[in-house]
């Protein structure tokens, strides 16, 4: 079932949709950004916990860009991600792209996906559909493209993010949207995620240059703090070495694609709340961010003061910068007869 929350914005200008199922599951997301802004779900005991981060209205999702923009629940592109040179050649076209952190284009640019108000359908039972068309030139990309979010609450707690994209005019661009939901399994009753339990199916991870930059060149994780494969790993077990470099987890694991299309490729969990969270994906990559940059002055729900590895993001994608790197170039270039489709699920259960 998909209600409107009432109260969300006073002037009108966006809404928030809360999509629930027959277990007492709450999911709502706004057509700003077409972001997760609750994920409402009961724990081992029975009590309802709301594991990703956010504000009550729109108004408090956008005073908060003045302090932090950690991007909470948002659907971002055209490109996710880093892109380094800022300048892309497609189509026949060389464009600069806007600059928006020292020497990289990030998520899209400086009013990417995330800042953009989408069209809303309701496709009942419980299908929210978002839709939004990003002209010719905006933040630098060419073409004219149109990107639909598909946001679906199961029966079994499993939202599923289908997004769809095409090429309406001009001869080629790049798209390589993710969804940017942070969470924190207690429910933010512990501060951060240092006690969460992760396993990850992936064996390699990306190389990166200066500014978290990927290079292209694969590494294995083996004898690493970012090997999460033959037994689950606490994130507090590996924050203290990395915190010199990235001050936590930031990094582009390369899947296993052993299996085509979704499969199951990383679990969280809390020990304190009984809930795992599995993702499902049909991607090639998964970037884990331990949420290293939020500023401690972002206050959200429930008075929540959030700050560095409050909660952490699990973004499937194709790999960052590949229009930069020729082994994953194709992956992210979308022609009139060369669509973008993903699927990726985020599925919550007591454990």
């Amino acid at each position: 079932m998909i209600e409107i929350r009432k109260g969300f914005d006073a002037d009108g200008g966006a809404s928030e949709y809360v999509l629930s199922n027959a277990s007492g599951t709450r999911v709502s997301v706004t057509d700003w950004g077409a972001r997760v802004t609750r994920f409402v779900v009961r724990d081992k005991a029975g009590l309802d916990r709301d594991i990703v981060p956010g504000f009550d209205t729109y108004a408090a999702w956008r005073d908060s860009l003045a302090i932090d923009d950690p991007y909470f629940g948002a659907t971002v592109g055209r490109v996710a991600g880093r892109i380094a040179p800022c300048e892309i050649s497609v189509g026949g076209q060389t464009c600069r792209l806007p600059e928006n952190q020292p020497g990289v284009c990030l998520h899209g640019g400086r009013r990417g996906f995330d800042k953009q108000l989408f069209a809303a359908q309701i496709r009942p039972p419980a299908t929210l559909a978002l839709t939004y068309v990003s002209p010719d030139g905006e933040e630098g990309f060419p073409g004219t493209v149109e990107l639909r979010v598909e946001y679906t609450l199961d029966e079994s707690s499993a939202l599923h993010i289908r997004f769809a994209g095409r090429l309406l005019a001009g001869a080629a661009t790049v798209l390589n949207p993710t969804n940017h939901t942070y969470w924190n399994l207690t429910g933010f009753e512990e501060p951060t995620v240092h006690d969460h339990v992760c396993w990850i199916a992936a064996d390699r991870v990306m190389a990166t240059r200066d500014g978290q930059v990927p290079t292209g060149e694969l590494l294995p994780v083996a004898g690493t703090v970012l090997d999460f494969r033959t037994r689950p790993r606490r994130f507090g077990d590996g924050l203290a070495e990395l915190a010199m470099d990235t001050r936590g987890y930031d990094h582009v694991f390369a899947l296993d694609s052993t299996a085509p299309g979704l499969r199951e490729v990383a679990y969280v969990e809390s020990p304190r709340s009984g809930l795992r969270l599995t993702v499902l994906t049909d991607q090639p990559a998964l970037v884990v961010y331990t949420g290293n940059w939020i500023s401690d002055r972002l206050v959200g729900r429930h008075e929540v003061r959030y700050g560095n590895h409050a909660a952490v993001a699990l973004e499937a994608q194709q790999f960052p910068n590949a229009i930069h790197i020729p082994a994953y170039r194709e992956g992210v270039v979308l022609t009139a007869d060369k669509p973008y489709s993903q699927h990726t699920v985020f599925r919550v259960e007591v454990v």
